[in-house]
């Protein structure tokens, strides 16, 4: 296998030894010392080559790459047909490169221009919306390795770059999986400040790697964003880490940085609590992804067990929500829990209004109550039952010859009338059209037999019988 100081003597003579047919003509970058500028990792060597105006990140194995060629081959193939914006081009060359006599395999990538992530949240670190901009980008592209079935499995800060307008970059892809790999033995694990304790016991490639480093980095954003002093406070600059250590997951709700964090915001404590439920979880191989757990609020009940009622009636207010920071009613209300019921006595007609408050969405759901108010009765009117049909008064007292029937009031239209039939005789009937009222009704014998018919629905409010003695002559 050659040894770094052949592949050094190599690139410096590209014209020479350098078998990319698409990169004829590259030159390397040079040192002021005359020798070529290079990033040396455990496995291989990166140079940055210029073809044609277009930069190249090229690396070099000084290590055996084994079986694992066919594994690079495949990220790079998978990569560049998924043509996401995250990944710079990837492109495995066999034998593009010639090492004291021995044609070796290489890989060029484009070569990424940007600052590193630390780098871009020092230079902002004043401007709040510029962060919380950053983690909404990040929680994009984290959605979108997920629905492209990639996990980086390496994410930390020295792995991302931002570019001027904000866009991020993913370099060194050497802990890539994707699904014809998963499952085959890791060859990075990532800084311990940004992955599940677990990740570091000896395990496979699981395209669920990257969501334990998803949560810490969002969640670090977004703390500093609202609170900028803890980059100085945790020296974030000169160290590894962003907020989080290893040791603060060893017991995070007795740690530092947890306190500082705690009720700093709605978001910020819903994410701590995802966190708590992340490192309760035995392997990481087991996390679902936090943004799951971030789902817009659903209200599935706000109801009353009276839509309308009496002023001064009581009614009962009931609601159930999920996934919310917040839940509140208006009315005064105001804050109450997830799950409840709450008894009213509204005076007027009203609108309640329920918010469910999410980390990334509010909903609402209206509910009007009608109210009308207490009756106050005034006047109580009893109908008399309608007469529509023939009535026979029969009227036989011999001791009294003068009887007068009387009718007081007659609130629509009367046909009365009377046959004597049994030798009854009738000398006085008087009748006020005008008051609709008859004054008497007189007969002068004994001995009477009336038939009275009452129809066109009359009311009547009489009185039926006056008696008088009888007269002496």
């Amino acid at each position: 296998m050659a040894n770094k100081q052949d592949i050094l003597t190599s690139i410096k003579n590209l014209d020479l030894f350098l078998k990319v047919l698409a990169l004829k003509g590259a030159k390397a970058r040079i040192n002021k010392n005359g020798n070529p500028f290079v990033y040396v990792g455990g496995f291989n060597m990166v140079f940055q080559l210029t073809h044609k105006s277009k930069k190249w990140a090229f690396r070099v194995w000084h290590v055996p790459m084994g079986e694992n060629k066919e594994r690079y081959l495949n990220i790079s193939k998978y990569l560049t047909s998924k043509k996401l914006p995250y990944f710079a081009e990837f492109i495995y060359d066999e034998k593009g490169l010639l090492v004291n006599g021995e044609l070796v395999d290489t890989i060029r990538m484009e070569w990424l221009d940007g600052m590193l992530f630390k780098e871009y949240i020092e230079k902002h670190l004043t401007n709040s919306s510029i962060l919380v901009s950053l983690a909404d980008n990040f929680l994009k592209m984290c959605q979108d390795l997920r629905d492209n079935q990639i996990s980086h499995g390496d994410l930390q800060e020295g792995n991302i770059l931002v570019t001027e307008n904000g866009n991020i970059k993913l370099v060194d892809y050497d802990s890539i999986c994707i699904p014809e790999i998963e499952g085959q033995k890791e060859f990075v694990t990532g800084l311990k400040g940004y992955q599940h304790p677990s990740r570091f016991k000896g395990g496979k490639t699981s395209l669920k790697a990257d969501y334990f480093s998803e949560l810490i980095i969002y969640l670090s954003i977004l703390a500093i964003a609202e609170k900028q002093e803890l980059w100085e406070k945790y020296q974030v600059k000169d160290t590894q880490y962003l907020l989080f250590s290893e040791t603060d997951f060893e017991d995070l709700e007795n740690s530092k940085i947890y306190k500082d964090l705690s009720g700093l915001s709605l978001k910020i404590d819903k994410l701590l609590a995802i966190l708590i439920e992340y490192l309760k979880t035995v392997n990481y191989t087991e996390l679902k992804p936090f943004l799951l757990y971030l789902a817009p609020p659903v209200i599935t009940k706000f109801t009353s067990d009276k839509e309308v009622l009496m002023q001064g009636s009581e009614m009962s207010l009931a609601w159930e929500v999920e996934n919310a920071l917040k839940v509140s009613i208006n009315n005064g209300i105001n804050e109450v829990e997830h799950i409840g019921t709450e008894i009213l006595k509204p005076q007027d007609n009203f609108e309640y209004v329920l918010t469910a408050i999410g980390f990334n969405e509010t909903v609402v759901k209206k509910l009007e109550i009608k109210v009308f108010p207490t009756p106050i009765i005034k006047s109580i009117q009893v109908p008399i039952p309608l007469f529509e049909k023939t009535t026979n008064l029969e009227v036989n007292l011999p001791e009294f010859p003068h009887i007068e029937l009387g009718i007081n009031n007659l609130s629509n239209n009367l046909n009365v009338n009377f046959n004597n039939n049994i030798n009854s005789s009738f000398e006085e009937i008087k009748f006020n059209s005008l008051d609709k009222n008859f004054s008497s009704l007189n007969a002068k014998k004994g001995g009477l037999k009336n038939v009275f018919q009452a129809i066109n629905n009359s009311k009547i409010i009489s009185r039926i019988f006056k008696n008088q003695p009888n007269e002496k002559n």
